[in-house]
């Protein structure tokens, strides 16, 4: 038996039977005893490791409540097209710049794409996107995409587009839209799913499998660097899936994932009958995931009410748009409720909230059936008040994207919603007056997965421009803290083993340098993560 006591530290267990501790035992990879040093330290014996943490804080390692495990690993083969303070560029010469550094180190030679990943002309000084013709200036012979930082839309070059399709007599997939010059010619902006659909994605060449697999490590261990332990691949198709079996048997996969699977594949990769099943080497299969609309900052989330600014080439009463149709949603939330499937769904603009509150009310309403499935809606950036509340009606849990709030806070409030809803985003304190259970997730790659960064943002609300948005949702370091640990836990159906350092669950567990309860709230982003632990064994040490 593996016996460790941790002892001399700032245990912050999120257990509500016993908040605080000062020693934990870990027997086997589980948490045998919570205690004060005197009664722990009691316990060893001879064959027992003893840790002295000398007043560091340990905490329940983080649960990442939505993010894209293996597109994390492929944006680490990209480009990097992010702005500061995750990339350079901050303007189109920068990211022409990167591109162009790319294409100069890259190999193509077996028809592999120039890919970036972080675009985001909101950070440009005029607002505005890139043409095709921009990235021509890179290749017209090699296709090159540069998809934007929500990875709902991308722009590519002419190459891209012809081989897409997209040039001449062409069809755009229902639920996506190709953007136009004035002369009707495609300017290379590309959305949803004139991106996104199945079909054009297989079109695109990716890199080689083994360089995948090999990054797909490094993705892990990007995760575990910011103490997660358990995350999500919030969009498994057959090739993922394919990918993270196979990484997981070779033993590339040290923390948890679960995948949350497309439609086209959920009858195929989810057991029928079953709300939660095992993990095999790190990886289970537990959820259904559909997308409603697209991203705010993109400009194609589906709003109940007009952009404050309407996107180049828009009418004046432009608000997005919806994907899916009324009948496809019901459909698709009674196949869930009938296997016993949690439905994620991802849910940007109050428009595509309303759209699946209602398809998945009247889905339980005509199956009959009211069991426990714990409904997901992801993001719900733009959520109301009286849809909270029939949210809470049939048990949907909100999983919100604090991040919004630094990185494109100024956005929204100049140009994407306006003062009045801007300062709305992500409204978790009106979720947690109504006794909801809610998380906070980072959308990777859409930015790292920071959990810390996470809870600042939802204790201080403040923008990359220094203005504080939202006042009266902020929450306090507690229970933002419960948003990325047992809350978490609970959302995916692991309440019982994981999310707080309580007696017989998993030995998931992270070591701060500073505790956040303690630290000065402008200050919890910079608390270093010190060590990772899966199980009762380090996976990362700083």
């Amino acid at each position: 038996m593996e016996r460790i006591i941790f002892h001399n530290a700032q245990v912050v267990t999120m257990d509500d039977s016993r908040k605080t501790a000062e020693a934990i035992l870990v027997e086997d990879g589980k948490i045998a005893k919570v205690g004060s040093n005197e009664e722990i330290l009691a316990l060893k014996d001879d064959a027992t490791e003893l840790r002295d943490l000398s007043g560091k804080t340990l905490m329940p390692g983080f649960i990442d409540p939505h993010s894209h495990l293996t597109a994390v690993a492929y944006n680490l083969l990209m480009v990097n097209a992010n702005p500061s303070p995750t990339g350079n560029c901050n303007t189109k010469e920068e990211l022409l710049a990167e591109f162009k550094k790319g294409f100069d180190a890259g190999d193509f030679s077996n028809g592999e794409w120039l890919m970036g990943m972080g675009y985001d002309p909101s950070a440009f000084p005029d607002g505005k996107h890139i043409t095709k013709y921009d990235l021509d200036t890179i290749s017209t012979e090699i296709p090159i995409s540069c998809t934007h930082a929500s990875g709902h839309c991308a722009v590519l070059n002419s190459k891209a587009m012809e081989l897409l399709g997209y040039c001449g007599d062409y069809t755009v997939p229902d639920g996506g839209t190709v953007e136009c010059f004035e002369n009707g010619e495609p300017n290379g902006l590309i959305t949803e799913n004139a991106y996104l659909a199945p079909e054009i994605q297989a079109k695109m060449a990716p890199p080689a499998f083994e360089k995948v697999l090999a990054s797909l490590k490094k993705a892990c261990s990007l995760y575990s660097s910011f103490g997660i332990t358990s995350c999500q691949d919030g969009r498994v198709t057959k090739n993922e899936y394919q990918l993270l079996t196979a990484a997981g048997k070779m033993g590339a996969i040290n923390i948890d994932v679960l995948g949350l699977v497309a439609p086209q594949v959920a009858d195929e990769l989810l057991v029928k009958g079953q709300k939660v099943g095992p993990y095999e080497n790190h990886v289970r299969m537990g959820a259904y995931k559909m997308f409603l609309d697209g991203s705010p900052q993109a400009k194609t989330a589906w709003l109940s009410k007009p952009y404050h600014v309407a996107p180049e080439g828009k009418d004046a009463d432009y608000n997005g748009f919806q994907i899916f149709k009324d009948e496809d949603v019901v459909a698709a939330a009674k196949t869930c409720l009938e296997n016993k499937w949690q439905m994620n769904v991802h849910c940007n603009g109050d428009a595509a909230c309303e759209q699946l509150i209602r398809c998945y009310t009247q889905a339980i309403e005509e199956t009959g059936i009211h069991e426990d499935l714990r409904p997901v809606m992801v993001h719900a950036q733009t959520v109301r008040e009286d849809q909270l509340d029939r949210m809470k009606e049939i048990g949907m849990i909100p999983t919100y994207f604090l991040d919004h709030v630094y990185y494109w806070g100024d956005w929204h409030y100049e140009s994407v919603l306006g003062p009045e809803r801007a300062e709305r985003i992500s409204p978790i304190r009106s979720t947690i007056n109504r006794g909801m259970n809610y998380t906070m997730h980072q959308d990777s790659p859409v930015v790292n997965p920071n959990a810390l960064f996470a809870v600042h943002n939802a204790v201080n609300r403040i923008t990359k421009g220094g203005r504080l948005l939202g006042a009266d949702q902020r929450l306090t370091v507690e229970e933002a803290l419960r948003g990325v640990t047992i809350n978490g836990a609970y959302q995916i159906f692991e309440e019982d083993k994981k999310g707080s350092i309580t007696e017989g669950k998993i030995a998931d567990l992270v070591i701060l340098g500073e505790n956040p309860l303690t630290v000065a709230s402008d200050k919890i982003k910079d608390i270093p993560v010190l060590e990772t632990i899966k199980e009762g064994k380090t996976i990362y040490t700083a």
